[in-house]
């Protein structure tokens, strides 16, 4: 069926894209499974595998192996970003049975997801997609991160599966000064590491970023604070009033109480207000900017860019000095 459909006979393979261990200590396998994605769940006793059962892969695992996707096992919970359909034109955040709002770009438009990630009350997502605050000046691919809250319940009615804390905010790794110049699609990101910096201690994740594929071959190394990315989430709104005015930030009296994007205690109770808010205002206006304000690392080249990263962190020196290894 999948040759049938077009697809040609690598990609209509069983490409394992998932793999989690959940707290039974079961193993969890989503693979793309010729375009029809499926899970399984296997026992693991004695060395060898018990199969134990088998669902739809669906909003889960992508149906391309080529599709950029992330997924993480949190509290008995798969959260992933994926896209939900054959044509890879139904981007979804996902965790059943939340969702993002369907073929909506203000959600996410045409998002590549890189990794996710828990932290706190909240899973993260790191992803490019491309920038709908900037599309009345062209066409701009930008990096975001995105959270939900793990005890979301989704909302009543016409709400009832939707996630009602999704926000989601720009991550600036740049090049300062006059005009910066912007390393804007993020390829990769370490795990979050704690770390002392100078005299700060401080929670970091480290991040490869490049240039466009069209344009001078560049990539950057950029890290960034949890708590800066937290504090965007805590300040404006932005939002487009008209559809061909700027994107501009929200004034402060026209965000509802409760604040749009928190986590409470259910909510399943949240006035319409609020709801109605964040359905149209999942993006905040400040940018997450990069913990040094400067790339760690910048790179020139015709011929490469980065594509992955990895940290080894707070090696110690026979000097007493702790560095993070990139």
């Amino acid at each position: 069926m999948c040759l049938v459909k077009g697809k040609d006979e690598e990609n209509c393979q069983n490409y394992i894209r998932i793999i989690a261990r959940n707290e039974q200590g079961n193993l969890i396998l989503c693979g793309t499974n010729s375009f029809k994605p499926v899970c399984r769940e296997y026992g693991i006793t004695a060395g060898s595998y018990s199969f134990i059962r088998e669902k739809p892969g669906q909003a889960v695992c992508p149906y391309d192996p080529l599709h950029n996707s992330t997924a993480v096992y949190v509290d008995g919970d798969l959260y992933t970003g994926t896209v939900a359909d054959f044509s890879g034109m139904d981007p979804i955040i996902y965790r059943e049975p939340l969702q993002t709002e369907q073929y909506d770009s203000m959600s996410l438009n045409a998002p590549n997801f890189v990794n996710s990630m828990t932290q706190g009350d909240f899973v993260y997502f790191f992803f490019r997609e491309t920038a709908v605050e900037y599309i009345n000046c062209g066409k701009a691919v930008f990096s975001r991160v995105a959270r939900v809250c793990k005890y979301d319940r989704g909302g009543p009615h016409r709400f009832r599966n939707r996630w009602t804390s999704f926000l989601k905010s720009r991550l600036n790794c740049s090049v300062q000064g006059d005009f910066p110049f912007y390393f804007n699609e993020i390829q990769s990101t370490t795990e979050l590491v704690e770390g002392t910096y100078g005299s700060l201690t401080t929670h970091l994740l480290y991040a490869v970023f490049t240039t466009p594929v069209n344009s001078i071959g560049g990539s950057a190394v950029c890290a960034f604070q949890l708590q800066d990315i937290t504090d965007t989430f805590e300040g404006n709104f932005k939002e487009q009033s008209e559809l061909n005015s700027n994107w501009l930030p929200v004034q402060s009296v026209k965000v509802p109480d409760p604040r749009p994007g928190q986590c409470v205690n259910d909510s399943r109770t949240l006035p319409d207000l609020t709801l109605n808010f964040i359905k149209t205002h999942a993006l905040m206006d400040e940018s997450v900017p990069s913990f040094f304000r400067q790339p760690i690392l910048v790179r020139t080249n015709f011929h490469y860019r980065f594509t992955q990263i990895a940290v080894d962190p707070q090696i110690k020196t026979p000097g007493g000095k702790s560095y993070d290894v990139l």
